[in-house]
């Protein structure tokens, strides 16, 4: 199995309106990507784009998806670790009583 990196990848997303009803004056506000933050795990990025997956086992690979390269802001690898083992807590030794003077 290929060991792929984790990234989480933003980039600028066209968009439709749906139903949206668009005039003149309010079409501004519509005029412009979407910005999606998508994280998986690096399959290939190169000129043309960028491929995340979001499952992999053996050789394949599930849940693709292709970011093209103009629209592509970052791609930010992280590394994963293992989770530490949580350290026993040990109570401090309590002082040794001080004697008492009787004078």
């Amino acid at each position: 199995m290929t060991s792929l990196p984790l990234v989480l990848v933003t980039w600028k997303d066209a968009n439709t309106g749906g139903d949206d009803v668009v005039t003149t004056d309010n079409v501004s506000a519509y005029h412009k990507p979407t910005i999606v933050h998508t994280l998986g795990w690096l399959v290939k990025d190169d000129e043309e784009g960028v491929t995340i997956v979001n499952e992999f086992y053996d050789d394949f690979y599930r849940g693709r998806t292709f970011v093209y390269r103009p629209m592509v802001m970052t791609v930010e690898h992280f590394t994963l670790a293992k989770p530490r083992k949580k350290k026993k807590h040990v109570a401090p030794t309590p002082p040794e009583p001080s004697p008492v003077c009787n004078t």
